[in-house]
């Protein structure tokens, strides 16, 4: 139904010679020049914001494995020093 009024409402092209396109009707002209710079410009700002985001997040997640890796240690730290002092909580007997 639709496709048929849009058919109905269509012209139809007339005549057999070709008429020489007019250039400003062609080119995009000024307007598309401001929507196409301003279009990259959006992309820029976008993509420096984005970029800061994520060297923020990377740097989170770095500081993050730092301190995972140090709780390790000192987790690590604290079974040696439990295992040096022996059965009962006291240190060794020296000699």
């Amino acid at each position: 139904m639709i496709t048929a009024l849009v058919l109905a409402v269509t012209p139809t092209p007339t005549g057999t010679a070709q008429e020489p396109l007019d250039a400003d009707l062609v080119t995009p002209g000024l307007a598309g020049f401001l929507i196409l710079f301003f279009l990259a410009l959006a992309v820029y700002f976008l993509g420096r914001s984005m970029a800061r985001r994520v060297r923020g997040v990377n740097q989170r997640a770095r500081l993050e494995e730092e301190a995972q890796a140090e709780r390790e240690a000192a987790e690590a730290a604290a079974a040696r020093r439990t295992e040096e002092r022996g059965p009962g909580g006291e240190p060794p007997a020296q000699g």
